[in-house]
């Protein structure tokens, strides 16, 4: 017995084998022509008919039909009228015309208008027939796989523009990454071999003018030239190590925001006195202005990276102006600090003043030669100004000079009347000599501060502490010292824990940390251990005679 699962599985096979065959609709007046004709090709085909054109065009409406066969002469529309009005909607189907009557104006009609394939004269064989159906059938197939074929043809070749048009553009992408990186390793051989030159010129100095100063036939005279050209190609070299050391810390993202609260305008005229100093020529004009009233002048910014921004800018001024002016112009809008720094030096042409702030460039290469500096002074004002949230813009005409004009967000507070005792009340009077201990454990460093102590206007007594814990030890035994130098770096006790030390015996002391850690957060570390001012390596002397001005006061 066939199981009830096996009929219906049987009966899929044969509605799927159904469906594979092609469907032919015959339209036809008379039945018996139909019966005949289904009869015929059941087998073969899937066979529809319809006895006239309303109905042939029902059938093509809910069935796919594949090849349309029709009688030439019936009572409503005749065989070449029907094709005609299938055609537009039933463009691709093959139309076969079959007719008793030899009617040469009506197949003329149906080549020409309907579009037929075949002209079928009655009675038809069925061999005859049938092979007309068959490549009647074939074209269709062929004209339908071609269509198909030619869908898919576009739709790959759609495919391929796009894929084409991607490949162009990673090409193009990767194109302007490799001259990017052949740009960047050329500005990196260019950059070192600047920083070759750069570094070789203070060294040479220092080491030449430093074996003259051993010779014993120089002149004091000669002697003090050949100190201060070693003093100022030190200088030369710190600074070029300095904007390296800063680069590179903006390139490990290293760099931290240190607000505080100053006064602006004593800011920017210690940085008039500090380039005032170094200008020595006399067709050079330096000038600082500002409009900010006494009342105004606090403000809360990170104090050292403004010192970095305008510094650069000064220096950068200075460098490509011969004659003329350098201008500083800053005031304070609202929460913004504005300052112009305007020079009437060599200028910089509209395409290159974008790129000047980009790493190790110069408007021309070939300027590191006539002028100093390796290309990192711009970027670096760039980067402090971006990590401050502010702005920076160039307005520039060649031989006409430029103005660089940058914004940054600032906290403006009322003038401070600072009513807390100072460490100056420690000091003692004049008359009486001023004892010192300086705790540091490099014997060429302990020798350079005392020789400067000891040819100062001072009258001091020092005593030396090669380390921390010989430090603390020495102020316990005697307890009158007005002043303590302490490194921060030394053994068996280090600087830091030797200042906390001594503050808890006497908290009055100051304590001068000198380092060459420059990091901020070392400084807060000596500032929280007791330190009362930082003194960086190597010391500028400058600074220190300040500091002795301070804390030593007749």
């Amino acid at each position: 017995m066939i199981c009830f699962y096996t009929i219906i599985y049987i009966f899929q096979i044969i509605i799927k084998m159904a469906n594979s065959k092609f469907s032919i609709l015959y339209v036809d007046d008379e039945k018996n022509n139909l019966l005949i004709f289904k009869d015929t090709f059941r087998r073969n085909y899937n066979i529809y008919v319809a006895t006239s054109a309303k109905e042939g065009a029902e059938i093509l409406k809910n069935k796919k039909i594949d090849i349309i066969l029709s009688d030439q002469r019936m009572p409503d529309v005749s065989g070449v009228d029907f094709f005609k009005q299938t055609l537009k909607e039933y463009p691709n189907i093959n139309r076969i015309l079959i007719t008793g009557y030899t009617d040469f104006k009506a197949i003329k009609s149906a080549i020409n208008d309907a579009k037929i394939y075949q002209y079928i004269q009655k009675p038809w064989r069925e061999d005859d027939l049938s092979a007309t159906i068959n490549e009647a059938l074939k074209i269709y197939q062929l004209e339908k796989d071609n269509k198909e074929l030619s869908e898919k043809l576009k739709l790959a070749n759609l495919k391929l523009e796009k894929t084409n048009a991607e490949l162009i553009k990673s090409s193009n992408k990767i194109r302007k990454e490799k001259e990017k990186a052949d740009e960047s390793n050329r500005l990196k051989s260019v950059f070192l071999s600047s920083l070759s030159h750069e570094i070789r010129t203070p060294i040479n100095g220092i080491i030449g003018f430093s074996r003259f100063l051993k010779q014993e036939d120089r002149n004091f005279a000669q002697r003090v030239e050949y100190t201060d050209i070693i003093i100022r190609s030190s200088k030369k070299l710190l600074k070029i190590i300095d904007d390296i050391v800063e680069i590179s810390r903006f390139e490990t993202k290293q760099v931290k925001i240190k607000f505080s609260e100053f006064n602006i305008n004593t800011f920017f005229n210690d940085l008039f006195a500090i380039y005032n100093c170094k200008n020595t020529s006399s067709s050079l004009d330096i000038t600082i202005s500002n409009n900010i009233p006494k009342e105004k002048c606090f403000v809360v910014s990170d104090e050292t990276k403004l010192q970095k921004i305008t510094s650069n800018l000064i220096e950068n001024a200075i460098r490509y102006t011969e004659n003329g002016f350098v201008k500083i112009v800053y005031n304070i809008e609202k929460d913004d600090l504005i300052v112009k720094n305007k020079d009437s030096g060599i200028g910089i042409a509209p395409e290159m003043q974008t790129i000047i702030f980009e790493r190790f460039r110069q408007e021309d290469e070939n300027m590191s030669r006539s002028f100093d500096g390796l290309g990192l002074g711009l970027a670096i004002v760039k980067e402090n100004i971006k990590i401050l949230n502010g702005t920076i813009n160039v307005k520039s005409e060649k031989g006409k000079g430029s103005i660089f004009t940058f914004k940054i967000p600032i906290k403006n507070k009322a003038e401070k009347l600072d009513n807390k005792k100072s460490d100056l009340d420690i000091l003692k009077n004049s008359q009486k000599r001023f004892k010192v201990l300086i705790a540091e454990d490099r014997k060429l460093n302990y020798i350079l501060l005392k020789s400067f102590l000891d040819n100062s206007k001072y009258n001091v007594e020092i005593l030396r502490a090669t380390n921390g814990e010989k430090a603390v030890d020495i102020f316990k035994k005697s307890q009158d010292f007005d002043i303590v130098f302490m490194d921060l770096k030394m053994p068996v006790l280090s600087g830091f824990e030797a200042t906390k030390q001594i503050k808890s015996i006497n908290k009055n002391i100051p304590i001068i940390a000198q380092t060459a850690f420059t990091s901020f957060e070392e400084k807060a570390r000596a500032k929280k251990a007791g330190c009362s001012h930082f003194l960086e390596k190597p010391i500028n002397f400058d600074i220190l005679s300040k500091i002795l001005d301070n804390y030593l006061k007749p």
